[in-house]
């Protein structure tokens, strides 16, 4: 079977803003039409309020919608559901020899169609405790435009749907419903629960957004978080 990788769609979206779309509760204070016109990644369980998931609830309507998925729970959902989708997700890819991480199943390639794009490089357990430094070298290898790149996150699967963004040709993006352990959004038809907060918290998911956006800088592509009622914020 052949895979698709990120970079295939390198640049499809060059020089627009695009918005990454995390799973806070400040999500909920969103009109639903706010994102209408608007190219939109979410992570993880986020499709849940912004596509048709067969529970009867108006979700948030957008452009274009994309998904970055980490947890094969999530993927395996979308599969068997709406499988149609498949073909917006980006997976991190794992090895069949890393099924779990911190107890959770996590996405292999031999488990699903060719529909879905893969994010080469970002299975190990280095890949999610990113330094400085570590985000500087992938800012360069992204931005010279080669398909060897590592991906890294520190502690959030937003810091994977950002370097998507900026892949898929991103200018300006923006961060919404990223408050980091504070719990989820509940509207819409939001598949996490009613209560529910995050199991492990990731302290530094918000230095590791600042050094992301660092990173990016000098090749002139903006990173800020925005906040419905306040407008954006910089890092």
């Amino acid at each position: 079977m052949k895979f698709k990788h990120l970079e295939d769609l390198r640049d499809i979206h060059k020089e627009t803003e695009i918005w990454v779309i995390g799973a806070g509760p400040s999500l909920d204070d969103y009109p639903l039409d706010f994102f209408k016109e608007k190219i939109c990644i979410g992570v993880n369980l986020v499709f849940s309020v912004f596509l048709d998931t067969g529970d009867g609830l108006d979700k948030f309507n957008t452009r274009t919608f994309y998904s970055v998925i980490s947890h094969a729970e999530h993927a395996y959902w979308i599969a068997e559901h709406i499988p149609h989708f498949l073909k917006n997700c980006f997976f991190i890819s794992h090895p069949t020899s890393m099924r779990t991480y911190r107890g959770r199943p996590y996405c292999c390639p031999e488990d699903f169609n060719e529909d879905p794009y893969w994010i080469r490089n970002s299975a190990d357990i280095d890949a999610v405790k990113a330094s400085d430094t570590d985000f500087v070298t992938m800012a360069k290898c992204i931005m010279a435009g080669k398909d060897t790149c590592r991906y890294f996150c520190r502690g959030t699967s937003l810091h994977w749907a950002i370097e998507v963004a900026v892949v898929l040709g991103a200018k300006k993006i923006y961060v919404a419903g990223a408050e980091g352990g504070t719990g989820f959004m509940h509207k819409h038809g939001s598949m996490y629960l009613q209560g529910t907060k995050y199991k492990f918290s990731h302290p530094h998911w918000n230095t590791g957004t600042r050094a992301l956006a660092k990173a990016f800088e000098p090749y002139g592509i903006e990173i800020v978080k925005y906040y419905y009622g306040t407008g954006e914020q910089k890092l």
